[in-house]
């Protein structure tokens, strides 16, 4: 089974990608956002840890943290959120790991993508074989962003900022989706991955 890492750039259309992996492969995908966020759930290994560390008052009435209040204080505190990525990232680790053994031993799967924004700069070197890196032009994710998000325009720039540049993913990514067409076009692009891998197999 194959480990690929699938990154990019906020609003580069890293989902839709993998919904057309999922089409077209046997395989197994990991989100992990999905994952961190459920290590912040009460019952998970990061609440404690985050509650203790931010205090209660980012908690709903449900006693959930608020993800979006648990933003709006580390977002602009780069050592406040390094401390809570340095709690989250771990344990996030961790779970995808078990994830891949467990398909891994089930042998239902060629593939394990294992897709986020930060996955070069939270390590995921030691978990993936290579990366793919999915490209969509600055100014069109932009558009993306608030036509589909309802982002204003610096909203989308903070958050770019904070990521790797174009430069950056390409140094670090053996493979570049060019996700700036429509779906059929990046459909086109992968299917020609997926048979290089079929050929080298073979």
């Amino acid at each position: 089974m194959r480990i690929i890492g699938i990154t990019g750039g906020v609003g580069a259309g890293k989902s839709t990608v993998l919904k057309l992996l999922e089409d077209m492969t046997r395989c197994i995908v990991i989100r992990t956002d999905e994952v961190a966020k459920e290590t912040t759930m009460p019952q998970g290994a990061a609440y404690k840890p985050i509650v203790e560390l931010l205090g209660r008052d980012i908690l709903a009435p449900d006693l959930t943290i608020d993800r979006k209040k648990m933003a709006e204080r580390i977002f602009s505190d780069e050592e406040l959120c390094a401390k809570v990525n340095g709690i989250i990232h771990p344990l996030t680790m961790d779970t995808v790991k078990q994830r891949i053994c467990e398909a891994q031993a089930e042998s239902q799967c060629d593939f394990a993508f294992i897709e986020a924004a930060l996955l070069i700069e939270a390590g995921y070197q030691a978990v993936c074989e290579e990366f793919w890196y999915v490209y969509v032009p600055k100014e069109e994710r932009i558009r993306r962003l608030m036509t589909d998000r309802g982002y204003t325009r610096d909203k989308c720039l903070a958050i770019m900022d904070n990521q790797l540049t174009d430069e950056e993913f390409r140094k670090n990514c053996r493979r570049i989706i060019d996700n700036s067409a429509d779906s059929l076009d990046t459909k086109k692009q992968l299917e020609a991955i997926i048979k290089d891998y079929s050929v080298e197999e073979g």
